[in-house]
């Protein structure tokens, strides 16, 4: 199969592409949503106290955010198989390390290293899977994202799993670095296209390339803060233990709806379906305001929103055919920054005017993702 850029992909490496994706996203949603609740067996096997034990998600973070950031960097000067399998290797050594580390120190650096080593093969393997799938790749970016989704659904549930039994952490962290290894190996053998050049005198728009950052920015941010505010909004009129499932409702609402527009994406521009899931999430998030179909509004914010992440991703790779390795990653990079600000203010604000705003914080945010979006259509309506 050759590509307008000249690439020629092969039905195995599409597929060793494929396995390779399957297994480091559900590795690391699972890493990403497991670190939380770890946190009181991490506390009693290392002797560390509340304040300290969250420096893990920290240099989680950190690490996913380095690689994200120095992913433009890298990928030029050593290609996207070695980028991928130094990557898968850093992955499950760090995971192995997190297993079997007999310090707190030593955790801290199988962290960063975990952070750093799936940070830098999920930047990857989206990036390779635009170059690969070309115009039809948004139902595999979808795809992909779903079984991020799946894995950060499994994470929790193995860890609480495994603590009720009486057993230590290392079997989910093990299991994490033989998903690492998996997608390893199959990176090996997976599409290795050299980076497209563009004219030398040739301008990178880089407002386009921010107002793409500004999309992800408003997103994570407007997805965090459904996660983060959901429960505290839903327990006056719920009880605690119900907002609080309703909340990993959303999240269940959200992997089941990028699965579902896996096989209707292609139909539609990228552009068009990100632009449409942002004013559905807009709809949803309004009826938040009203407390008999809050629950309700919730998932459905979820649902609907679900296609934005990973189909803006592919209409990036459409408006920047030969930037798409530089674009991306600050886009993904940027946006990362997203859950700090909106929720620090939305806590700000409800603490000063209570719960009731959580709603209206919501919908602004909702409203200010629409906009994003809009301007984006038009700003890119000739490329």
């Amino acid at each position: 199969m050759t590509h307008d850029d000249g690439l020629t992909v092969t039905p195995q490496e599409r597929r060793a592409l494929l396995a390779a994706s399957v297994f480091a996203l559900s590795a690391l949603g699972a890493l990403q949503a497991l670190w939380g609740p770890a946190f009181p067996a991490l506390m009693d096997r290392y002797g560390v106290g509340i304040d300290t034990v969250g420096t893990t998600v920290i240099l989680h973070f950190i690490g996913g955010l380095t690689s994200t950031l120095a992913a433009p960097w890298l990928l030029p000067r050593f290609g996207y198989r070695h980028i991928l399998v130094t990557a898968g290797i850093v992955s499950a050594s760090g995971m192995t390390l997190a297993a079997l580390a007999p310090t707190w120190t030593l955790l801290l650096t199988a962290a960063l290293m975990g952070g750093l080593g799936f940070g830098l093969t999920n930047t990857g393997l989206n990036i390779l899977v635009t170059r690969t799938f070309t115009r039809n790749a948004a139902p595999y970016l979808n795809l992909l994202s779903a079984l991020f989704g799946v894995g950060a659904i499994l994470g929790p549930i193995v860890v609480a799993a495994v603590t009720a039994a009486g057993l230590s952490l290392w079997p989910p962290f093990l299991g994490l670095a033989g998903l690492a290894a998996l997608a390893t190996l199959s990176a090996l053998a997976a599409p290795n296209p050299r980076i497209l050049s563009t004219d030398a005198g040739a301008r990178t728009p880089w407002l386009l390339a921010l107002g793409f950052a500004a999309i992800y920015l408003v997103y994570v941010g407007t997805e965090s803060s459904v996660a983060a505010w959901e429960t505290v909004h839903l327990e006056p009129f719920v009880g605690a233990g119900r907002a609080a499932a309703l909340t990993s409702l959303f999240w269940i609402m959200l992997t089941l709806g990028r699965f579902a527009i896996v096989p209707i994406a292609s139909r539609f521009k990228p552009r068009y379906l990100v632009l449409g899931a942002s004013a559905a999430t807009l709809v949803a998030l309004a009826f938040t305001h009203i407390p008999s179909i809050a629950p309700f509004a919730y998932a459905a914010a979820g649902f609907v929103m679900a296609p934005i992440f990973p189909t803006a991703m592919a209409w990036i790779s459409a408006v920047f055919p030969k930037r798409r390795e530089q674009v991306i990653p600050l886009a993904l990079g940027l946006g990362a920054f997203g859950p700090i600000g909106a929720t620090a203010l939305i806590g700000a604000w409800a603490a000063g005017a209570g719960t009731q705003v959580i709603p209206t914080a919501l919908t602004l945010l909702g409203i200010l993702l629409v906009l994003v979006a809009g301007s984006m259509v038009w700003a890119t309506r000739s490329r």
